[in-house]
């Protein structure tokens, strides 16, 4: 009788001991899992941020590093509004236009005797909108990325045009 109460206080421990690592195995993979989710929001949301912050960031460097009397300005080609950062480099103009065309942000840079051409430029990144107005020296572009996310970058120039 001795022997058949330790077999089922045995019994009843070794049921305990694989409950206990079944529990303790389920906690773990549903950590796991929710870590897993909490790693991928915080991911996304910095993608989307550093998205954001690249395509402001592109037009505020750009429009800085040509910050000149005269050198920046807004003008429209065939219905295509574009930001025109004009330079002189060795004795001769040229011109980078930034402009929204077929949805996406282009670049064209360009001698400043060729005409504009909006398929002539490269694709910098996909966006809904793109536009630059110049109201004296501040220089003011509303942008709108493909996600609907607005964003707008204003400069105080430098140098008034």
């Amino acid at each position: 009788m001795i022997g058949k109460r330790r077999s089922v206080q045995h019994s009843m421990q070794g049921v305990f001991v694989f409950v206990l690592l079944g529990l303790f195995a389920l906690m773990s993979t549903l950590m796991v899992l929710l870590g897993a989710q909490m790693y991928r929001g915080t991911v996304d949301r910095s993608t989307a941020n550093n998205e954001d912050r690249v395509l402001s960031a592109y037009v505020r460097s750009m429009v800085r590093a040509e910050d000149a009397r005269g050198a920046v300005g807004v003008e429209t080609y065939d219905g295509v509004t574009a930001l025109a950062l004009r330079e002189h480099i060795e004795g001769t103009d040229y011109v980078t236009w930034i402009y929204h065309y077929k949805d996406q942000l282009w670049e064209q840079f360009t001698e400043a005797d060729y005409d504009f051409d909006p398929d002539g430029g490269t694709e910098i990144c996909p966006v809904k909108s793109f536009e630059p107005t110049l109201d004296g020296s501040l220089l003011t572009v509303r942008m709108t990325d493909e996600k609907e996310q607005a964003c707008t970058v204003q400069v105080a120039l430098r140098c008034a045009p």
